[in-house]
C-alpha cells in the first residue's frame, strides 16, 4: 500500500510540475524593456546630456589658468656688452565669457536633456507596440495551426470512409480525389502557419533576448477584447460582456484629435523647435566681448628693464570676422523658421494617422462582429450538414465542402480580430499616457 501511495504522489507531483505554461503578454513586455539595447543606448544618451549640461553650467564660472615660462635670453646692457642667461616667468590668468552668462548658455543642454528623456519614452512605446502585435500574431497563428491539425484528422477519417466504400465497389473516385485535395490544402495551410509562427518567435525572442519555443506559448490566455464592445468571440466564450457607457473607440474619437499636442511624439517634435529657437537666441549674444584679467611674476630675471610683477585687465572683442557671426546668426534664424514649419507638418500627419487608426478600428470592429455572426452561421451550417450526412441526404465530399467553408469563415474571424488588436496596439502606443 505504501508503495502505491508513493507512486501516486510521485505521479501527481511530476504531472503538476509539467503542466503547460504560457508566457504572458505582461512578462514579454517586461522582458523586452529590461533587455532592450536601444533603451540602454538612450539611457546613456540621457546621462551624456546631463553631463553636457553640467559642463555648460561650469562654463559660467571664471576660467582660471596658471602658467610657467622658463626661457633663455640675451641683451645689451649699459656698458655696451652682451649679457645672457635664464629668465623664469610664472603667472595666473582669469578669463570670463560675458556672452555665455547673458545668453543663459546651459539652457540649450537643458532642452537636450528633456528631449532625450522623451525619446526614451517614445522608444519604450514603440517596443511595446511591436511586441504586443507579435504576441497577438503568435496567438492567432497558434490557434490556426491547432484548427488545421484538427481539420486534418477530421478529413482523414472521412477519406478512410470513402476508401472503405470504394473497396466495396462504389464508384467514388472523384470524391476521393476532392477529399485528398482538401487534405493537401490543409497541409499547406499548416505549413504556412508554422512559417508565421517561427518568424514571429524569432522576432519576439530578438526583442526579449530570450530563447522561447513554441511550446512555451502553448496555452496562452485569450486577448482582452473589451474594446470591441461585443460578447461574441471566436476565442473564449466565457469572456464577460463589456458594459462600459462609452467604448474605447468613441472615447478615442472624441478626445485624441483635440489633444495631439499632448502626445509624446508631438512633444519630441516641439523640442526640435525649441532647440533651434534657443540656438538662434543665443547667437544674438555672439558680439559680446570676453574679459580677461591676470597677474605675472618674473623671477630671477637678469634684465632690469622687465618688471618683477605685472597685473592686467583686458577686453577681447572680435572687431571684424568677414561676416561669419552674422551669417551664422542668419543660418540659425532660417533653421528655426524651417523647424517651425516642419513641426506644423508633422502635427498634421500625426493627426491624420490618429484619425485613420480610429476609422480603421471602427471598420474592423464592424468586420469582426459580422465575422462572428458569419461564424455562427457557418457552425450551424456544419451541424446541419452533419445531420444530413448521417441521414444519407448528402455525400461525404459535400460534408467536407461545408467543413472547408467553416474553416475559411473561422480564418476570417481570426484575421479580423488580429487586425483590430494590432491597430489598437498602434493607437495605444501613440496615445500612451493620454487619458481618454
Amino acid at each position: 500500500m505504501k508503495l502505491i501511495k508513493y507512486f501516486i504522489i510521485f505521479y501527481l507531483v511530476f504531472n503538476f510540475s509539467n503542466l503547460a505554461y504560457a508566457v504572458t503578454l505582461e512578462e514579454c513586455r517586461d522582458l523586452s524593456l529590461r533587455n532592450s539595447k536601444l533603451l540602454e543606448s538612450y539611457a546613456n544618451l540621457i546621462a551624456s546630456t546631463i553631463y553636457s549640461n553640467r559642463k555648460d553650467k561650469s562654463a559660467l564660472f571664471p576660467q582660471v589658468s596658471v602658467f610657467y615660462e622658463p626661457d633663455y635670453v640675451q641683451y645689451n646692457n649699459s656698458a655696451d656688452f652682451t649679457r645672457h642667461g635664464f629668465r623664469n616667468k610664472a603667472g595666473l590668468t582669469l578669463s570670463y565669457d560675458i556672452q555665455k552668462l547673458l545668453a543663459n548658455y546651459p539652457q540649450l543642454s537643458n532642452l537636450e536633456i528633456e528631449k532625450s528623456k522623451l525619446i526614451k519614452k517614445a522608444a519604450e512605446s514603440e517596443i511595446l507596440k511591436n511586441l504586443t502585435q507579435d504576441y497577438y500574431k503568435l496567438y492567432v497563428f497558434l490557434k490556426k495551426k491547432h484548427d488545421y491539425i484538427d481539420a486534418q484528422t477530421y478529413v482523414k477519417e472521412h477519406i478512410q470512409d470513402i476508401e472503405d466504400m470504394q473497396l466495396k465497389g462504389v464508384d467514388i473516385k472523384l470524391d476521393l480525389i476532392r477529399a485528398q485535395v482538401q487534405l493537401k490544402s490543409l497541409y499547406i495551410s499548416t505549413s504556412n502557419a508554422n512559417e508565421e509562427i517561427d518568424n514571429t518567435l524569432i522576432s519576439l525572442n530578438s526583442m526579449m533576448n530570450t530563447e522561447y519555443k513554441e511550446s512555451d506559448f502553448s496555452s496562452m490566455d485569450a486577448p482582452d477584447i473589451a474594446a470591441l464592445e461585443t460578447d461574441q468571440t471566436v476565442f473564449d466564450e466565457s469572456l464577460p460582456e463589456n458594459n462600459t457607457e462609452k467604448s474605447y473607440i468613441e472615447n478615442a474619437e472624441k478626445t485624441v484629435p483635440q489633444k495631439i499636442s499632448d502626445l509624446e511624439q508631438s512633444k519630441i517634435d516641439e523640442f526640435d523647435v525649441k532647440i533651434t529657437k534657443e540656438k538662434y537666441r543665443q547667437s544674438k549674444f555672439s558680439y559680446l566681448p570676453s574679459l580677461q584679467a591676470g597677474v605675472e611674476h618674473n623671477a630671477h630675471t637678469i634684465d632690469p628693464s622687465i618688471e618683477a610683477y605685472r597685473t592686467y585687465l583686458a577686453v577681447n572683442f572680435d572687431l571684424f570676422d568677414f561676416g561669419q557671426r552674422a551669417n551664422a546668426q542668419r543660418e540659425l534664424k532660417y533653421s528655426y523658421e524651417s523647424q517651425k514649419k516642419l513641426f506644423e507638418e508633422t502635427q498634421r500627419k500625426l493627426k491624420v494617422r490618429v484619425e485613420q487608426l480610429i476609422t480603421e478600428l471602427e471598420n474592423i470592429q464592424t468586420t469582426y462582429k459580422n465575422a462572428c455572426d458569419n461564424l455562427n452561421n457557418a457552425k450551424n451550417g456544419l451541424d446541419t450538414a452533419k445531420d444530413y450526412y448521417q441521414q444519407g441526404k448528402i455525400k461525404e465530399t459535400d460534408l467536407l465542402s461545408v467543413f472547408s467553408d467553416y474553416l475559411n469563415v473561422k480564418d476570417q474571424s481570426y484575421e479580423s480580430l488580429y487586425n483590430f488588436l494590432s491597430k489598437k496596439a498602434e493607437l495605444d502606443s501613440i496615445i500612451k499616457g493620454l487619458e481618454i
